[in-house]
């Protein structure tokens, strides 16, 4: 009786310790893969687990210098996590933080980063470097429109504050007469009434 119920406590205890141990999703890879020079346009970041996930993962990407990254779209599937940008990532080095919940409620995090090396079509080379081009002839004239206007806004609303000081001040010494005037009169007022 005592072997079957030793037994039993063993079982229970190596179920219990199984299901636990097995029931947290570890990443198994990535796609771009840690430290990948990736050459051709890249608008997918798919992250593959062991176990199942839950609603809340998510996964947040950066370039290197610290500027965010839009992922429009995350996905969560049967033990993959994926990350869509809105256009093709530039060249540039990205690092993806990623968090997700484990089938069994726990939490687990990592980071990896990649490089974006793709050949960019002539056509659009050209169509950049015309548009930095046309940007930089521009904003001198556009400083100088902006200058102008800015300038007399400031005169006038300068001169507007004097005048403005001006007529305050003013208007404040015929009050302060008219209330000495009146005490005076209502003084001899009293005086003449006594």
């Amino acid at each position: 009786m005592k072997r079957i119920f030793s037994a039993a406590i063993v079982v229970i205890l190596v179920t219990c310790f199984s299901t636990s141990a097995f029931a947290h999703s570890h990443i198994q890879g990535s796609n771009p893969a840690d430290g990948d020079v990736v050459t051709e346009p890249l608008e997918e970041i798919v992250l593959e687990f062991d176990g199942g996930i839950e609603q809340g993962s998510f996964i947040e990407v950066t370039t290197t210098a610290g500027e965010a990254v839009e992922v429009q779209d995350i996905e969560i599937g049967e033990g993959t996590l994926t990350g869509t940008v809105a256009e093709p990532l530039a060249n540039d080095e990205y690092q993806v933080n990623w968090s997700i919940i484990s089938a069994d409620g726990h939490p687990l995090e990592g980071e990896f980063t990649f490089t974006v090396d793709a050949e960019v079509p002539e056509a659009v080379e050209e169509e950049e470097q015309a548009e930095t081009e046309t940007v930089e002839d521009e904003e001198p004239e556009e400083q100088a429109e902006t200058e102008t206007p800015q300038d007399d806004s400031a005169t006038e609303s300068a001169e507007q504050i004097d005048e403005g000081e001006g007529s305050s001040s003013t208007m404040i010494m015929v009050i302060v007469g008219l209330a000495i005037l009146a005490i005076v009169g209502y003084i001899l007022f009293m005086k003449r009434k006594r």
